[in-house]
């Protein structure tokens, strides 16, 4: 097994090498920083107002930390921030017109890279490579939260 770890930690390390290549081309998309280009995705993922609050957790940031990307991206013009009818205390961000254009023209790069990647894998391997992948990432979570937890 020990043999095997090695092996998984070296592929690890291409594999993460590689998204980061992705991550560069999204982020080159949307002429922006890796979380705004998190947060940007999210919201345009949910369609809908999130506070501010929610937004931190689901990025697992500060709320300062929320609040500098929310600026950075609001002078962008990508999002708008808005006061809640209920509770003067608590914002909500929505997306605007220009910021879905720009995260679904991002996601879009994105799809195009994995079709890409792909249509070089035979067809017979996709579903196979797929269900290993997904195994692996949820046993790896599995053991993160094990260890925040203990």
């Amino acid at each position: 097994m020990a043999d095997y770890a090695k092996k998984f930690h070296e592929l690890i390390t291409r594999l993460q090498m590689v998204l980061s290549e992705i991550d560069y081309a999204q982020k080159a998309c949307l002429q922006a920083g890796r979380m705004e280009c998190m947060l940007l995705n999210y919201l345009y993922k949910v369609n809908c107002p999130v506070n501010m609050n929610e937004l931190a957790k689901e990025l697992n940031v500060s709320h300062s930390r929320i609040t500098r990307i929310m600026d950075n991206l609001v002078a962008k013009q990508l999002v708008i921030r808005e006061p809640s009818e209920e509770d003067r205390r608590c914002w909500f961000a929505m997306i605007t017109e220009k910021g879905k254009k720009l995260a679904a023209n991002s996601l879009q790069t994105v799809l195009d890279q994995q079709a890409k990647i792909l249509q070089k894998i035979p067809e017979k391997d996709v579903e196979a490579i797929y269900k290993a992948l997904k195994l692996y990432v949820e046993k790896y979570e599995e053991i993160l939260k094990e260890t925040m937890a203990g």
